[in-house]
């Protein structure tokens, strides 16, 4: 019987076969052109400021509806820039 693989162990081999299928698709594809470049940095960009601006247009509703400064602004703000920065990381990640 073989042991059981440690949990450090598959996030090794996990992360091993991942550079090896981008090693594999560069191979295939070579480098891509500086127009697809800029538009991966402009869908970041995006995934970024989409969910900010939300978070800042609903925490601005609900500080006009309560009248309360800008406390929800705030709060709504930063859960925005928090969802896009994390979605930017996965879309990043599986890129």
């Amino acid at each position: 019987m073989s042991p059981q693989p440690r949990p450090e162990e598959d996030d090794v081999v996990d992360g091993v076969r991942r550079r090896l299928r981008v090693h594999r698709r560069w191979q295939r594809d070579g480098e891509p052109s500086l127009a697809r470049q800029f538009a991966r940095v402009g869908v970041l960009g995006w995934l970024i400021v989409v969910p900010t601006l939300g978070g800042i247009l609903i925490g601005r509703t609900l500080d006009a509806r309560f009248g309360s400064g800008i406390f929800f602004s705030g709060a709504w703000l930063l859960a925005g820039l928090c969802l896009g920065c994390w979605s930017g990381w996965r879309w990043m990640r599986q890129a």
